[in-house]
């Protein structure tokens, strides 16, 4: 914080040096700050939460064979010694250039990591349970809670810019500080013979909480991390690679026959070893954003510039902002992703007004999804809240693929017969959620491949709509992921 104050006041130096100390340049000064500072505010709280755990965990009235004090205790012996080691060289290296040329922003040519090395502090395990809900792919499924806090992290990423943006300049980020905390689900598949465990698939139970502590030019430079357009661009990189390969029911599966194939070397060294597993989503509901009235007005005019933001789960949309109205006809359409029936699906609106620097809330409203698998169209006018004023006019449809096809199976059976519930579904945005015809989705494997390796044994593994859940759902706080949904073509009020 003292780094920015310093930078800060060099810069307006600098400015009334040369007589362009306008009073704008103190007000994006002071908003520099406050975003800054609200930074370390976040950081120091969930360091706080962290600890806090820690110390409640520790001080749980069970034995040390009830809890995982042992296994703590374990890892703590062993991390130094050679468990760093293996996770930072062994399993992470070999596997974090993938994501990088998955994942890089536009803006960078290259991205390769230099040096990799965790620090000297181990992750604390917090919870470990057995889920008893498997099947033959899974002879055991845990539950594991992490919290991973690094002390003494050391690892240099080489970055190169393109040339039509930066020229084509090279430089180092230094990564001095990783926090990790989520829940991991980790499914077991034995076999009988060496090296007895067949493969291992570990996935997020929801989207964990993941922050970094980037500095540039050295180990002790500025923090880029906390400058607040980088802050956001990292925030949605990682949170979209977590999403889309690790949280589930997307996963990560390591093929463990063949890493110790490759780590024994032979005929098999060449193979890769792990893989991405992703799910495609079960149902999707269009979400049809009609029009508002009586919005609160909030400018000095009487009017407000109103605009609305929706959620469901990790998939957020927005509509477009309507001036000077306090009844804005949207007439915008979104179709989202529905991962999952096993646990609540509340699909959140907020109405706000569109103002210079910070806008304004004109009240908020929610339905749960999981109220409208009939496949009908919903027409409804939502009051919003924590207003006194203000209404919002939806109209919501869900079709789930299962259905879909079920219904073509019965139109092909019984000729001119048709089931009651495929009368009541617009045939049309049907087509338009699925173009497959098959009823079923087959799985696709996205194979992870290491650089100087031939075939693949880790895969991400995105099931397909046929394919039951395996584990059992899990309910946590909501994420804010930045998985944006895009608008469709405007809807008419007619349909």
């Amino acid at each position: 914080m003292i780094r920015h104050v310093c930078i800060v006041l060099l810069c307006l130096w600098l400015l009334c040096e040369y007589n362009l100390g306008h009073p704008v340049a103190y007000f994006v000064s002071l908003i520099h700050l406050y975003l800054v500072h609200e930074r370390y505010v976040m950081r120091l709280r969930k360091k706080l939460e962290y600890e806090g755990k820690r110390q409640s965990n520790q001080r749980r009235v069970l034995t040390d064979s009830e809890t995982v004090r042992w296994l703590n205790h374990a890892v703590q012996k062993l991390w130094p010694v050679c468990v760093e080691q293996i996770v930072s060289q062994k399993l992470l290296l070999p596997i974090i250039p993938w994501f990088l040329a998955k994942y890089k922003p536009w803006t960078l040519k290259e991205a390769k990591f230099q040096t990799l090395c965790l620090g000297k502090k181990p992750p604390l395990f917090t919870e470990i349970r057995i889920l008893h809900q498997t099947t033959d792919e899974d002879h055991l499924v845990l539950q594991v809670g992490v919290n991973f806090l690094t002390a003494g992290m050391s690892s240099i990423l080489a970055v190169k810019l393109r040339k039509r943006l930066g020229f084509g300049i090279s430089t180092k980020l230094h990564l001095t500080g990783m926090h990790l905390e989520g829940k991991l689900s980790v499914g077991v598949k034995f076999t009988g013979k060496w090296p007895f465990l067949e493969r291992i698939r570990v996935c997020f139970a929801e989207p964990p909480h993941f922050q970094m502590v980037v500095r540039s030019v050295s180990a002790h430079g500025l923090d880029v991390s906390e400058l607040p357009g980088i802050a956001g661009w990292l925030d949605k990189l990682l949170s979209g690679a977590f999403e889309e390969t690790l949280v589930e029911p997307n996963m990560l599966v390591v093929d463990v026959e063949k890493l110790a194939a490759s780590q024994q070397g032979g005929s098999q060294q060449q193979e890769s070893w792990f893989s991405v597993d992703v799910r495609k989503p079960f149902a999707y509901a269009k979400v049809e954003v009609l029009e508002a009235s009586e919005v609160k007005p909030s400018d000095l005019n009487g009017l407000a510039d109103p605009y609305v933001k929706g959620q469901l789960g990790p998939y957020r949309f927005r509509t477009k902002t309507a001036r000077n109205t306090l009844s804005p006809n949207r007439q915008e359409m979104f179709r989202i992703p529905i991962m999952t029936w096993g646990a609540t699906n509340v699909l959140e609106f907020e109405v706000r007004d569109k103002d210079q620097f910070i806008d304004d809330h004109l009240g908020n409203c929610c339905v749960d999804i999981n109220d409208f698998r009939d496949g009908q169209r919903h027409d409804m006018w939502l009051p919003l809240q924590n207003v006194k004023m203000g209404r919002l006019h939806l109209r919501i449809t869900v079709v789930e693929k299962g259905h879909i096809s079920s219904s073509a199976g019965e139109s092909e059976n019984h000729g001119e017969e048709k089931n009651s519930s495929s009368k009541e579904i617009d045939k049309a945005s049907v087509s338009s959620f699925f173009s497959e015809k098959s009823p079923r989705v087959k799985d696709t494997l996205e194979s992870i491949y290491i650089e100087g390796q031939r075939g693949t044994a880790a895969l991400v593994h995105r099931p397909g709509s046929g394919t039951p859940q395996i584990w059992e759902h899990h309910r946590g706080k909501n994420r804010r992921l930045d998985t944006n949904i895009q608008g469709e073509p405007t809807v008419s009020s007619a349909e």
